[in-house]
């Protein structure tokens, strides 16, 4: 009978740390693909990570594969493993980060949802009971929108120029329904408190357009200043397929040789010619409803400015990256009542607020004298807890990748993705202290026709004030330094 063979721990060992080595080898191989892939590390410190990684990989090498007392090898085996889980957490966090930047680029197109709309008092229910009826249209996508409903029945339509008009002949029923996107419904549900409860949707479509994306730049961000058109979308869902008033309109001129941010906000409500039309003047807000190109030529226009970029966002975009935050606090200056969260109280002081809260506090003017003026303080007041609460190292190392995958598809630029990696490189190459810089615009407050909205009724507009306009001017000049 043979002996049963006693089991070699030392043999184990040896053939343990072996294949130990060679995981150790294809996870740092892996971690340093992820690096250069990303390409957000400058060159100096790439090939400092990679010497670094040889010199691991030949300390591991020697130490593991030696042969050496059993307790020794144990020691470098823990070790090896630490290192395995190190580069583990680190590709995944490289990779996450590189398929974010890699998907954040601009749509070449954009879905906008439309409705038609009839009374409530009508006799139609839906969208075969319009067959051989009168329609009312926009100008806008006429041709597509058409096109579309087409497809359901046969009908007339009639083309009018603004909402004003076209909701005045639905009230009068000279036609039996209108057909409109979202956010010209937001504009006549804002204008006429009673006019969501007089009328009905019974059909709603989408249709897949084109973005007239002119806003091009070769622009270096990380060597040259630029402005960047930040837009504040009232829309929800993906921010890529809706159109919405723009009501946080921010330009950011940024220097980078002289580490110099500044911040424009221009009220929702100023009062400006909508670049390219003529007649009258319009809301700022209502430039978002025909596009990026629309409000960011518009404020080119006001400032005199070439901006280079845009990024827009919605509320979507809040309120996702403040929960996922875990939520943020913010100082008011006065206690209300929200009116755009029913039952929620903001106190005088901290508020702890989530995604929700915090949409609706951005939103908040109806609570205050100044209105639309203390609305975008407290968006500024947001955007900053926002980032206090992004930047603490324990948010980082825990949220990281939830953050990033909150992110993305929740906005919309059309900075390239060489572009930001080319940035972040010289951040981290330099390590600057960044100077910001918060200004607003003014204005007096009216009531005038709008472009969009037309003659039969005068909405709250804010006319401004030429000396804030000029010395928005003469601050943007300073920091181009030009």
């Amino acid at each position: 009978m043979k002996k049963k063979e006693k089991f070699d721990v030392t043999k184990f060992a040896n053939i343990f740390s072996k294949v130990l080595f060679g995981v150790v080898t294809i996870f740092l191989l892996l971690f340093l693909i992820m690096v250069i892939l990303t390409n957000i590390l400058p060159f100096k410190y790439l090939i400092v990570l990679i010497i670094f990684s040889i010199i691991i990989e030949v300390v591991f090498a020697y130490f593991l594969i030696k042969k050496d007392t059993l307790w020794f090898k144990i020691t470098i085996s823990f070790l090896a493993i630490l290192m395995c889980l190190f580069t583990t957490i680190g590709t995944i966090y490289l990779n996450n980060t590189y398929n974010f930047l890699k998907n954040i680029v601009s749509s070449e197109y954009e879905s906008i949802n439309y409705n038609v709309v009839v009374l409530n008092s009508s006799k139609y229910s839906n969208i075969k009971s319009l067959n051989n009826e009168i329609l009312g249209f926009l100008n806008e996508n006429n041709n597509e929108v058409s096109s579309t409903l087409e497809k359901e029945i046969s009908y007339q339509n009639k083309i009018f120029d603004n909402v004003g008009e076209l909701k005045k002949e639905l009230f009068d029923e000279t036609i039996s329904a209108i057909v409109i996107d979202d956010s010209m419904l937001t504009i006549l549900k804002e204008e006429d408190e009673n006019f969501e409860k007089l009328i009905k949707v019974i059909y709603n479509f989408s249709i897949q357009t084109k973005v007239s994306n002119n806003v091009t730049s070769d622009i270096t961000i990380s060597k040259d200043s630029f402005a960047l058109y930040i837009s504040g979308i009232d829309q929800w869902g993906s921010v890529s397929t809706v159109r919405g008033r723009s009501d946080v309109n921010i330009v950011a001129i940024v220097n980078p040789k002289i580490h110099k941010i500044l911040l424009i906000n221009t009220p929702r409500d100023y009062y400006v010619e909508l670049h390219g039309k003529t007649g009258l003047k319009d809301k700022l807000t209502h430039a978002g409803v025909y596009g990026i190109d629309m409000s960011l030529n518009t404020l080119e226009d006001l400032y005199d400015i070439n901006i280079d970029y845009y990024l827009r966002v919605n509320f979507d975009t809040l309120v996702k990256l403040v929960d996922v935050l875990g939520g943020i606090e913010v100082y008011s200056d006065t206690t209300f009542n929200s009116s755009h969260k029913k039952g929620w109280k903001i106190v005088e002081g901290m508020n702890k607020m989530n995604g929700e809260q915090a949409l609706a506090y951005s939103r908040e003017r109806y609570a205050y004298k100044e209105g639309d003026r203390h609305r975008g303080k407290n968006q500024q007041d947001v955007i900053t807890a926002i980032i206090k609460k992004a930047s603490s190292s324990k948010v980082i190392l825990t949220k990281y990748n939830s953050i990033l995958d909150t992110l993305e598809g929740s906005f919309q630029t059309n900075i390239s993705t060489d572009m930001i990696t080319g940035f972040i490189k010289n951040q981290i190459d330099t390590m600057p202290k960044w100077e910001v810089e918060q200004i607003a615009v003014s204005g007096s407050d009216a009531h005038e026709y709008t472009y969009s909205y037309g003659t039969n009724q005068k909405l709250y507009v804010m006319i401004p004030f030429e000396k804030d306009i000029e010395n928005a001017k003469a601050r943007i000049d300073e920091v181009y330094e030009k």
